[in-house]
């Protein structure tokens, strides 16, 4: 499918969820929007994820099977995307599973639709980060992704140091310690 169709066809979907939440049916609006998410996630992943996935022809062909939760774990551990987008993405995948599961045994209509409202509300904010970082990613790397790799980076740096610096410099800096300590028992 071209990329005009799949525009138009998006743009068919996204309405009909938004004008589905205005008319207060909420749970077609996030049906909806849960299929349009998964396509965006899915489209983005493999859009970024390529160079990756394209070095060994078996794990370019198990990624066609991957679930939207893989995809969203290996964007982050990619640095692809940050912590908080990864959060938010997986707090979205797990309540659409709870609200698919449990669709016939909800109790109490109020609450059912309050939470179909703030779900659909918090993809609402995703989406619209994906998309656009999807337009912007044809054009090359991100201020999104530099960031997200940066951050991932910096995580592993701040996480590895006080094992290196004791592994490096702790027989060095041992007896700074035992003079600590030497002071503090008198």
């Amino acid at each position: 499918m071209d990329l005009l169709k799949e525009k138009k066809n998006y743009r068919l979907l996204v309405n009909q969820a938004e004008d589905a939440f205005s008319n207060g049916k909420y749970l077609e609006a996030f049906l909806v929007q849960s299929c349009i998410f998964e396509v965006v996630v899915k489209n983005y992943a493999f859009s970024v994820l390529k160079p990756i996935l394209d070095v060994n022809s078996d794990l370019k062909r198990k990624s066609k099977n991957f679930e939207i939760a893989r995809l969203t774990d290996e964007l982050f551990i990619a640095g692809k995307i940050k912590k908080e987008l990864y959060e938010n993405l997986n707090r979205y995948r797990k309540k659409r599973n709870e609200v698919i599961h449990k669709v016939l045994k909800y109790k109490d209509e109020k609450q059912f639709k309050k939470e179909l409202k703030e779900i659909y509300r918090l993809g609402v904010n995703m989406k619209v980060f994906i998309v656009e970082e999807m337009v912007k990613i044809r054009k090359g790397t991100t201020m999104a992704e530099l960031s997200a790799k940066m951050e991932r980076d910096l995580n592993e740096i701040v996480s590895s140091i006080p094992k290196t610096f004791n592994r490096e410099f702790g027989s060095k800096f041992g007896h700074i310690k035992e003079l600590k300590n030497k002071r503090s028992n008198k």
